[in-house]
């Protein structure tokens, strides 16, 4: 069997895939498209002389793109690219893949063919049945000075007279995949350029140059008899075609839409998994009015505040059901604060954005090309001023804003408040608390400013075996409010230890007989109830104001108290690693005392923010808390008045859906249909695979026609190793324990922990575990700050740990280099 497909064959569909037999059709009809050929899948996957395959392929490549030309490596089925369905961005791509590496990237993307999610879009669109096996283009890359894609038409209106190209400099990756929104123009049938949306004052392509690539989209369109969407590339002034295919339903499909990045890195730590409509609308707000308060701190005017306004609004999404940073509008507003220019990469750290964007994606304002660099440091000096003016005074703001949280807390009778009275108070609670939180926010500043100074000056001033010493140095700080649980926790497990019946009752029994039972333990019980009291807003996502708190549902609490009751060790919080890091540290600086007064300095005021960092989050839990409060006893009205089925439909309505119906300024009265039409759609999310941490979209985000994928690296991983960020050292080997819902989990003392991501809510867990790894997080992650306090070796940003790793295997973990080893039986014996 032939392993190349012949060139007589080659604009059969059914051999070379659409893709490849669309471009076969116009190479041959004289478009300038880079040389490829095509792969058959059956040769690839079928018993083959490996040999052989290598063979064929090589000679193939040297025809196209000579010994040391990278390629494209990328499906061409007979799904894709069809008159009725295009099936964009369902199949993996790769791109800049090295000659050698060709048949191992074609055998992946063939292997995507059999991906789940295929098979749902497959069902979404109508479609039955596994698909064919998708053949394999492989194309000669260009090294193109600008690039894009075009239509031949409107894609949302359908105008055909109205052509649209979109271009960036360089090869277009970071266009393809809505890392740059890139130059966007607008070209009439008789070539008039009409309408045109820059980036930078400097366009990516000449009036010319858009001209001849809205006259290629159409020439291709007229020799195929059909608008065509196309990609093409410039080099050195001449101008290809890399693909074609039709647009598909074109007045539902909106590829020529606004470009929009989505990211959800850091918010994931909040608002994981499927988030209910009353959430969203209440973390939306919250962000938009909160941030506009810290962009006035920065010394950003009000006149840049209200020409941003949509960013403002815009700055989160919800995706299927997730929320995502709309990550363009955050560097917009980021943008607007004096200074971005040197220091855009210490905001990307507080966002918490994994992957920086190319600086040519970053937004600029139109005047950023005079004068840019001047601008910015006296920008960058006024910031500075404004931050360490307020330092002096930040800590009486930190005691200042804990009073007015304390005063906004106190108890209040919300049975007795009517629906007006309800939403009132809500809004009330809004307008004392948003202004006051540009105390967290600034704090955040700080935080991420004196951390990230420690390390530097580690790196810079330490031994090699010292750069890391930073994360021993800030832990065991007094007055951190997240060890207080465990310490509570350890307590209880202390009184239970003693009594084998309360420990199987903890570990097994339900809630109220548990309850019940403790009740008899007054020593126990009083810690117990005061653990409530404080910390019982405390829970699993705890701002998602649909999650079910510890107050509602304490079982976790007590398996967790009967787990550690049965544990033949149990942790202690401190243990020691800060005071030795401080011996360390004084012998490194011995006879230096300069540096040793700005580091102790750097070392003194970094402590304070991070201790400042976690209690002031558990003030947003109790903010978060009141709010659940608020509107589960507006859903028992309405429940009470039959105009929600259950009370828990409240969470699929949005704030201003409840404030409308209450003051009788909504559209709407059945809201019953309309919660049970919601229900059902997010139990839809909820049942679906996760969207990617990153993706595009292009038009209405909500449609899945808008969404285009993100080409992927060719890099490869070791089998058994990964690193990631090490955030708290100690070696640890020992089996691991995959916990995506730790209210379900059946984790046992002495397992490791491996987890997408954590919350607050997950302390409850913490003591059993003898490491952790974490697929999100960062250095100043709630779970790296525990993990430190409890001496627990950790290691975050792991991508796909979870799915690297399954129950049981071992693995060893070192929390001071980041990096994890797969063991062998003959390791966990050694």
């Amino acid at each position: 069997m032939d392993i190349v497909v012949g060139k007589e064959f080659l604009c059969d569909p059914e051999k070379a895939g659409n893709k490849g037999a669309m471009l076969a059709i116009l190479k041959t009809a004289g478009f300038n498209i880079p040389r490829f050929f095509v792969i058959d899948s059956q040769g690839l996957v079928a018993p083959t002389d490996e040999s052989i395959v290598r063979t064929e392929v090589a000679e193939a490549l040297r025809n196209i793109c000579g010994r040391d030309g990278k390629v494209a490596v990328r499906s061409s089925s007979t799904e894709e690219d069809g008159h009725q369905s295009s099936f964009a961005g369902q199949f993996v791509s790769y791109l800049w893949v090295e000659q050698h590496r060709v048949p191992e990237f074609a055998l992946k993307v063939v292997d995507s063919a059999r991906s789940e999610h295929i098979d749902k879009y497959r069902q979404s669109i109508g479609q039955s049945g596994s698909g064919a096996t998708p053949a394999v283009l492989v194309q000669s890359m260009v090294k193109a000075d600008s690039a894009g894609v075009a239509f031949a038409a409107d894609p949302v209106t359908g105008d055909r007279d109205c052509a649209i190209v979109a271009a960036t400099i360089g090869t277009g990756d970071s266009l393809v995949s809505g890392e740059s929104q890139g130059d966007t123009w607008r070209v009439s049938r008789k070539g008039k350029i009409i309408a045109r949306e820059l980036e930078n004052e400097q366009a990516s392509l000449s009036d010319r140059q858009v001209k001849q690539v809205a006259a290629l989209a159409r020439a291709v369109s007229d020799h195929l008899g059909r608008p065509q969407d196309i990609e093409w590339a410039i080099e050195r002034g001449r101008l290809y075609l890399l693909q074609s295919r039709d647009i598909t339903a074109i007045s539902g499909k909106t590829p020529g839409g606004a470009y929009a990045l989505w990211d959800n890195s850091n918010i994931v730590e909040s608002y994981g998994g499927v988030t209910t409509p009353l959430t969203f609308s209440v973390a939306r707000s919250a962000y938009q009015e909160a941030y506009r308060h810290l962009g006035r701190v920065l010394g950003v005017s009000d006149k840049a505040i209200q020409q941003n306004e949509r960013a403002y609004e815009q700055m989160i999404g919800l995706i299927q059901g997730r929320v995502y940073y709309n990550l363009l509008n955050w560097y917009r507003l980021l943008m607007l604060t004096p200074g971005f220019r040197f220091n855009r990469r210490f905001m990307e750290q507080m966002m918490g954005v994994t992957e920086s964007l190319p600086a040519e994606a970053v937004p600029r304002p139109a005047d950023d090309q005079r004068f840019a660099g001047l601008r910015a440091s006296f920008g960058l000096a006024r910031v500075a001023k404004r931050l360490l003016t307020k330092l002096l005074t930040h800590n009486r703001a930190v005691r200042g804003f804990h009073r007015t949280l304390d005063s906004l807390m106190l108890p209040v009778d919300l049975p007795g408040k009517s629906l007006d009275q309800l939403i009132d108070y809500y809004e009330s609670l809004q307008a004392e608390v948003i202004p006051a939180w540009d105390t967290p926010l600034v704090n955040d500043l700080y935080c991420m400013i004196f951390h990230g100074a420690l390390r530097q000056l580690s790196a810079r001033w330490l031994e090699n075996d010292l750069v890391d010493i930073h994360n021993d140095l800030v832990a065991g700080e007094a007055g951190i409010i997240s060890l207080e649980p465990v310490r509570r926790m350890m307590e209880m497990a202390v009184i239970a230890s003693g009594d084998q019946e309360l420990v199987k009752v903890l570990c097994d029994a339900p809630a109220d007989i548990a309850e019940s039972r403790i009740k008899e333990h007054v020593a126990f019980y009083e810690i117990y109830s005061g653990y409530l009291d404080k910390f019982g807003d405390r829970c699993l996502d705890e701002l998602k104001l649909e999650s079910r708190t510890l107050g509602d549902d304490p079982l976790p609490l007590l398996r967790s108290i009967g787990q550690l009751a049965r544990a033949p060790r149990r942790r202690s919080v401190a243990d020691g690693s800060r005071s030795a890091a401080e011996q360390k540290l004084a012998t490194a600086l011995h006879g230096k005392p300069v540096r040793r007064l700005i580091f102790q300095t750097v070392l003194r005021l970094a402590r304070a923010r991070v201790r400042d960092r976690e209690n002031l989050r558990f003030e947003r839990t109790r903010v978060y808390g009141r709010v659940r409060a608020i509107f589960l006893e507006i859903g028992r009205r309405l429940h009470r008045q039959n105009v929600i089925t259950n009370v828990d439909d409240i969470f699929y309505l949005d704030v201003a859906e409840v404030t409308g119906f209450i003051r009788g300024t909504g559209i709407s009265s059945r809201l019953s249909a309309l919660t049970e039409s919601r229900r059902k759609e997010f139990d839809a999310y909820s049942r679906s695979d996760d969207p990617p941490r990153r993706f595009v979209t292009c038009g209405p985000p909500q449609l899945a026609s808008s969404m285009r994928d993100l080409p992927q690296s060719g890099a490869s991983e070791h089998a058994d190793f990964r690193s990631g960020q090490a955030c708290s050292p100690g070696l640890v080997r020992g089996p691991v324990r995959i916990v995506r819902d730790p209210r379900k989990s059946d984790i046992r003392d002495g397992e490791i922990l491996v987890a997408q991501r954590t919350d607050p809510g997950w302390v409850t867990i913490f003591p059993l575990v003898t490491g952790m790894i974490m697929e999100r997080g960062s250095l100043l992650s709630h779970s790296a700050i525990v993990a430190r306090e409890l001496g627990i070796p950790a290691v975050v940003g792991v991508e796909n740990a979870c799915q690297w790793l399954r129950d049981g295997d071992w693995v060893e973990l070192d929390g001071e280099t980041g990096n994890i080893r797969r063991l062998e039986q003959a390791d966990r014996a050694a």
